[in-house]
């Protein structure tokens, strides 16, 4: 469901409800900041004390205003809230602010009565930003819904970045920033405890509303629905709009802060980024990073790869821009033959054209080589983006130079980005520049880093529409029939067996194998399917066999089988005098291959989350998974495994053949599609080890694990 944000984001009229004569309080810096930046629509007021402010009339009550209000906002103590928007629903009213603080961030009564407006907003189709928020700015608009101090800003720097944040003070703070560098918006929303609009609820309006809105970015500390802002974040993707995010709180402490802050989950910081990583979200580390590089994406320019050529005004500079674009995966090619060409017939006291290219002090004898120069590069096709490097130029000299790279990138469907390496001396170019459509950075790490999101970005769009992984199988009714009958067991957990035959409904290979109830049956089913065999228990209760001594490798007889099996029931009755024995499991021992982990959890924010990793030393001590959430497209799967360490292994290394990568998509692919449809069922699925054979030998699942849910009815 899409609100419709309209009355909220660009009201015709407007209400301040609790207004102030006081321009120290919060109604009073409504009224003056509303005034200040020149809203010309309806404006109406509600204090029973005033009868007109600045000649504007002032009503008792919203129900006395005569004309329909679209927006009200509401600046009163916290237990009158609830009252007033009751009395703004019954009046008609479409939107409103709650500036109010006293809810869900003060603990189990605040959660309660701010659940109480999250109903009201339902019931009576009221959108409602906040609580707990510094209001909203539309720049382009010049609407100014806000007391945030922000607004002391003498005129609003309209432009098409959308600019949203649960921290209202901070985000006030960094449109603050965002302003001093001359970056404009679009808008900038302080959603707050976000009791009815949540974060992905303004991305999802912005994307597919919002002409004006060409880039979002967003400073999030949790969401309260991580399927709307998947959702969100896919619309975003298929429309182009950029999503350029600062997740905050990721430490322990950090999530402490932000659950006393919005009352969100600030979730597994892991599984955000793999969201991130699936759904093409740029991950920003810093606030500064977080606009300069919404400012890159907001000039329109996608790169078609990944190859930058470097125009230098400073040998140095040039090489720690290679450094860093190279460190970080991108390519720093030569110059086309054409261009080395063409260079040195214009600048012949060059004895090496390279890239990066550095012009040298030759810039002093002819200033505007710098210009020429810049459009060779920036026409050579050997370049899909151009690095503009400037050292010391001072005073009028740096506004000319700011011009010649300006006027140089006319024409250009390629970025062209600059960083500037010398301070105050230079500010008069640097300000033309802030003022252009060339993206300025005054750090080579962050010009790098946002050129590298902006490549990323151009390779996911490059990619075409995600296919998701489909089961067309024509029985899908009596399949799922017999899946919740495995699942049915009233146990925690599944047994290996029962887990091994959920994942063989779902076409995953596993062990030849059996439960057996007798020593003798252990022995004639070894012998039935060949030594050597493995040995386990087979029980819900217990997990980890290994714990309680009850699994066996390479038994080599009929003889070792039977004593074995003995040993195993003996175990476990003394582990756990109260588990549930279903036998004793005997399989074929698989020798060879590669091990592998395969496995899916629940997050809290995003729910059924797919994990990849080779085994052994990979993931116990290199932590090497990668991470997913559901449903996986063929795409996302050959990214979980390429993106590993141990993709290396799987490819084969010092003449050990290639692995069956494909295969290993396969098995990713349809454990994406168990753990969908099981969603409310299975809380984990652990395959540990697979194993994975050479290339065309396809895989098998060695042992098994299924977690229920608790307290859930299978569907």
């Amino acid at each position: 469901m899409t609100f419709d944000l309209s009355p909220l984001l660009s009201p015709e009229s407007i209400a301040i409800i609790g207004v102030s004569k006081s321009p120290t309080r919060i109604g009073g810096r409504l009224l003056k900041y509303l005034s200040k930046h020149g809203y010309t629509g309806h404006l109406a007021l509600v204090n029973p004390k005033y009868e007109e402010l600045n000649g504007i009339r002032c009503y008792p009550n919203i129900s006395n205003i005569p004309v329909p209000i679209d927006c009200a906002l509401i600046a009163v103590p916290e237990k009158n809230v609830l009252s007033v928007l009751n009395d703004c629903a019954d009046n008609n009213v479409r939107a409103a602010v709650v500036f109010s603080s006293g809810f869900a961030e003060t603990g189990s009564y605040g959660k309660k009565e701010q659940q109480k407006i999250k109903e009201l907003a339902r019931t009576k189709n009221l959108r409602i930003c906040g609580p707990n928020c510094i209001g909203l700015i539309n720049f382009n608009r010049h609407t100014a819904l806000s007391f945030s101090q922000l607004l002391e800003i003498d005129a609003l720097i309209p432009g098409s970045i959308g600019f949203i944040s649960q921290s209202g003070a901070l985000g006030g703070s960094l449109v603050n920033r965002a302003m001093d560098k001359n970056i404009g918006l679009s808008y900038f929303i302080s959603s707050g405890n976000e009791a009815d609009i949540e974060v992905s609820d303004f991305i999802k309006y912005l994307v597919l509303h919002d002409e004006n809105t060409k880039v979002i970015a967003a400073v999030i500390e949790g969401f309260k629905d991580g399927s709307k802002f998947v959702e969100a974040a896919e619309i975003a993707l298929r429309h182009q709009k950029p999503i350029i995010v600062l997740k905050i709180g990721e430490t322990e402490a950090g999530k402490k802060a932000t659950a006393s802050h919005t009352g969100s989950l600030a979730g597994s910081n892991s599984v955000i980024d793999a969201v991130f990583n699936q759904k093409g979200v740029i991950r920003v580390q810093n606030y500064d990073e977080l606009f300069q590089t919404a400012s890159l994406f907001s000039k329109g320019q996608i790169p078609k790869g990944n190859r930058v050529g470097i125009l230098t005004s400073t040998g140095g500079g040039g090489i720690i821009m290679a450094d860093y674009y190279t460190k970080l995966g991108l390519s720093v090619p030569e110059p086309s033959r054409k261009t080395k060409k063409l260079v040195s017939k214009e600048i012949s006291s060059f004895g090496q054209i390279a890239n990066p290219f550095d012009l040298t002090g030759q810039l002093f004898n002819d200033p505007e080589m710098f210009g020429r120069c810049m459009k060779l590069f920036a026409e050579d096709c050997n370049f899909d983006i151009i690095q503009v490097n400037v050292s010391m130029v001072a005073g009028e000299s740096s506004e000319k130079r700011g011009l010649q790279i300006i006027e140089a990138a006319k024409g250009t469907s390629k970025p062209v980005v600059t960083w500037w390496a010398a301070g105050g001396l230079s500010e008069p170019g640097i300000k033309i520049l802030n003022n252009s459509e060339i993206t300025l950075f005054r750090s080579p790490e962050r010009c790098a880093t946002a050129v590298k999101a902006l490549v990323d970005y151009g390779q996911i769009l490059g990619k075409g529409p995600v296919t998701k992984y489909r089961d067309d199988r024509p029985d899908r009714s009596a399949f799922l029939g017999r899946v919740k009958n495995i699942l049915d067991t009233g146990c925690k957990s599944l047994s290996e067996h029962r887990s091994k035959t959920l994942l063989k409904q779902y076409g995953i290979p596993v062990t030849r194998e059996k439960v057996t109830k007798s020593s003798l049956e252990a022995a004639r089913f070894a012998e039935e399917i060949g030594f050597p065999v493995v040995l386990k228990i087979d029980s819900p209760d217990i997990i980890h066999k290994s714990e309680a001594d009850a699994v066996r490798l390479g038994v080599n007889s009929k003889d070792e089988t039977v004593r074995i099996y003995e040993e195993i029931i003996e175990n476990v009755k003394t582990y756990n005098p109260k588990a549930k024995i279903n036998g004793v499991l005997v399989q074929e021992m698989i020798q060879g291959g590669t091990e592998v982990i395969v496995g899916m959890s629940q997050d809290l924010q995003f729910g059924p989350t797919i994990a990849f990793g080779l085994g052994g030393v990979f993931v116990e001590v290199l932590k090497d998974i990668s991470l997913r959430v559901v449903p996986l497209s063929n795409s996302d799967a050959e990214r979980m495994i390429r993106e590993t360490k141990g993709y290396q292994i799987l490819k084969g290394v010092r003449g050990k053949n290639r692995s069956d990568i494909e295969a290993v998509v396969d098995v990713l692919l349809r454990i994406s599609r168990l753990a969908e449809d099981w969603k409310d069922s299975i809380s984990e699925i652990d395959i540990n080890p697979l194993i994975v054979f050479d290339q065309g030998h396809g895989i098998k699942a060695l042992d098994a694990l299924v977690v229920l849910k608790q307290n859930d009815n299978v569907d």
